[in-house]
């Protein structure tokens, strides 16, 4: 994305965010990935599909189940704010499970680096809800 020795802008940041959940909704897993440090760690605590999963491997399998358990996942920006160390999206997100829709609002945080990959995120949500929705 950047040259080597150059810094990525904000806003090429922020595009690199819009692009991973593009590829998310998209269900181009193999793309998601592709965004991401070979040392990549996803931190999903307290989540009912929790925990904190390093590699691009254990981060792929976490994030899979998503749409493997809920349906018609939709995650739109509310907004996307950035800063030279985050980049934090504001999501509004909805899911089906057992004919029933769920809403909930996201907040994802991201590190990315000067190669435009992310590094490291983590989602914090309304945990109490998708319990409810998974369990019944």
């Amino acid at each position: 994305m950047a040259e080597a020795g150059t810094k990525l802008s904000l806003d090429q940041k922020i595009q690199a965010v819009r692009d991973a959940f593009a590829a998310f909704n998209r269900g181009d897993l193999k793309a998601l990935s592709d965004a991401w440090s070979d040392d990549f760690t996803w931190h999903a605590r307290g989540s009912v599909f929790g925990g904190d999963f390093k590699g691009k491997e254990a981060a792929l399998a976490a994030i899979a189940r998503y749409p493997q358990t809920l349906e018609d996942i939709t995650l739109d920006f509310h907004d996307i704010v950035a800063n030279d160390k985050h980049v934090v999206a504001l999501v509004n997100s909805s899911f089906k499970r057992s004919g029933k829709t769920y809403q909930d609002q996201i907040v994802y945080i991201f590190h990315i680096n000067d190669q435009g990959k992310t590094t490291e995120a983590w989602i914090i949500a309304d945990t109490e809800l998708a319990k409810k929705a998974v369990e019944g």
